[in-house]
């Protein structure tokens, strides 16, 4: 098509036999929009290992693609590339007459397309030891050989799309194991023959190579808490009003681990001081330490408001305005109104409206809604605004023929078939999960590694060493070889990289970002405060403004300006909760 074409990449399974099996891999290209687009294309390496690349929105690109067409490929094992999941093993078990009660097994553990909940199982609901063999069966008796399902030969893939598409030079944005595939990459390319030139890599929640996976779960839940603490008393009115917030903690959590906090007729666990603790979104990191202080004195006020959520719900940053299509009148009301609203009305006021415009006859609901929900002069010039409107504007709206058709096709069963395969397919594929998992971590390691780190936590209450346990006996029953421990050392490679790291990243935690700048000649590391895992998420945001002027030129100095407006104004003592 003229936006985007897609395509299929035959690939050897092993590519120092290349005349043996062969593998298809899924890829798209989003096209440059602009009339004279640069020779070079910028790839997303996405996460998992397995989350599907094709389906990435590439919104967030925005700014980039008037220059470089987007590559999206999803890796061998993954999405539309022979995804290795539960669900395609269940497929051929069936096919191939497998045992009942390795059916039911497999049913187990599959996600149902027609079943109402599409999450995936976590590790510690999976029988893995069972799980493993089974469908190590069923994919070997297809031809597959899962050694050759890992890291490396996923880099050289990426390598040789670029080349076969025919570019010259290729840039990477990558997030959490897409990281570590890029950092590889960065390693393997002049190795490879005649690779395309690397121009520049975005490390956006990086999982670097050297990094262990089953020692680094015990901190993936426990370090954002350390970082938030430390930032608490980096600030001079933080630690002055609350000072040795680490040590504070440690005991507040040890004390409610041996007795509940009852106060003003309520009974808070430790459980549920943990679970606002781990709760980080918008602006709530703010208020943290006095919610510490007050549970020291068996105060309530800012836990129940955290709670309750009557405070922390500011985004942590002031999103650019959109600019509505001038030609559309309804995509302009909604605009305006909303710019006429605050807080949390002015974030669900586009939300109402696609609800409405769906509808057959909108305009009396929403002048109902106004009059009901909106009272004083805001509402008195919503009206003003709704009464500019004809229901000739209506029919005419391309945001409403486009509102419209989506929930049309929303109806159909058909579509929602195919909307529910495509959810499961851009899910991690647990096999090929563990397989790389198995091969380049977890068959280096030892759960008492695990142990280990877990005795050294500050608060050992915010993380699950049973979690560990389950990663560590992940590899039970599958008979893969360890990758050599050479996978383990530093990446070598002077391409200009920027690493994008999250405050308060919880599966891949602040230390891993600063060790891949580290190891990298040339890293850049960037911390984006108040935010979680993956923090290139939008266009016009702060990280997507920072990120597409790296693209654009790698060696240009670093505007981190719009990073230090988004760190926490912290909550003071007594100066109201709610």
């Amino acid at each position: 098509g003229e936006d985007f074409s897609c395509g299929v990449l035959t690939v050897p399974q092993d590519w120092e036999q290349p005349d043996g099996g062969k593998l298809d891999l899924g890829f798209s290209v989003v096209h440059a929009t602009g009339d004279e687009p640069a020779t070079g294309a910028l790839a997303f390496l996405a996460g998992g290992p397995g989350s599907s690349a094709v389906t990435t929105d590439p919104g967030r690109y925005a700014a980039l693609l008037d220059q470089r067409d987007l590559v999206l490929m999803d890796i061998r094992g993954a999405g539309l590339s022979q995804r290795l999941g539960w669900e395609e093993c269940l497929v051929l078990a069936l096919q191939n007459d497998a045992p009942a009660a390795d059916i039911a097994a497999l049913r187990e553990a599959a996600i149902d397309p027609f079943g109402e909940d599409l999450t995936p199982r976590r590790v510690v609901e999976l029988d893995t030891a069972t799980l493993n063999p089974i469908c190590w069966e069923q994919f070997s008796s297809q031809g597959l050989d899962l050694d050759e399902f890992d890291t490396a030969n996923n880099a050289r893939d990426v390598a040789e799309l670029i080349k076969a598409l025919g570019y010259e030079s290729f840039d990477i944005h990558s997030t959490s194991y897409g990281t570590r595939l890029a950092m590889t990459l960065m390693d393997d390319l002049p190795g490879y023959p005649e690779p395309p030139r690397l121009r520049s890599v975005i490390l956006d929640s990086a999982f670097p190579p050297s990094a262990y996976l089953v020692r680094t779960l015990v901190r993936s839940d426990h370090d954002f808490m350390l970082q938030l603490v430390d930032e608490c008393q980096a600030d001079a009115d933080c630690a002055t009003a609350y000072p040795d917030l680490r040590e504070r903690l440690a005991m507040l959590l040890a004390a409610l681990e041996t007795e509940p906090l009852t106060a003003d007729g309520e009974t808070v666990t430790l459980e549920d001081v943990v679970g606002q603790l781990t709760d980080l979104g918008n602006t709530r990191a703010g208020y943290m330490p006095r919610m510490i202080a007050e549970l020291e004195s068996g105060v309530l006020d800012t836990y129940i408001a955290l709670r309750d959520r009557t405070v922390g719900n500011e985004p942590a940053e002031v999103a650019p305005p959109t600019t509505p299509d001038a030609a559309d009148p309804v995509a302009v009301f909604i605009a305006d109104a909303s710019a006429l609203l605050e807080g949390d009305a002015a974030a669900e006021f586009p939300i109402l409206a696609n609800f409405i415009f769906a509808q057959a006859d909108p305009l009396p609901v929403f002048r109902a809604q106004i009059e009901e929900g909106v009272p004083g002069e805001t509402g008195a010039r919503l009206l003003e605004l709704l009464d500019a409107l004809s229901e000739e504007d209506v029919e005419a709206s391309p945001f409403v023929a486009e509102l419209r058709a989506t929930v049309a096709l929303e109806a159909d069963p058909a579509a929602q078939l195919a909307a529910r395969s495509r959810r499961i397919r851009g899910s991690t594929p647990n096999l090929l999960y563990s397989t790389i998992h198995c091969r380049e971590d977890i068959l280096h390691e030892r759960f008492e590694d695990a142990r280990n780190s877990y005795n050294d936590l500050w608060f050992p209450q915010l993380t699950n060493l049973e979690e560990s346990r389950a990663m560590a006996d992940r590899c039970e029953g599958l008979p893969v070889e360890p990758a050599p421990i050479e996978v383990k050392d530093p990446v070598q490679s002077d391409v200009p990289t920027l690493v994008l790291q999250g405050a308060y990243d919880m599966p891949t935690p602040v230390y891993m970002g600063r060790r891949a700048a580290r190891e990298l000649e040339n890293g850049t590391y960037a911390l984006v405060p108040q935010r979680g895992h993956g923090t290139w998420s939008s266009a016009d945001g702060c990280v997507g403004r920072i990120a597409a002027a790296f693209v654009d030129d790698p060696g240009a100095p670093l505007d981190r300006g719009c990073l230090e407006e988004r760190r926490p104004q912290w909550a003071m003592p007594g100066a109201g909760a709610r």
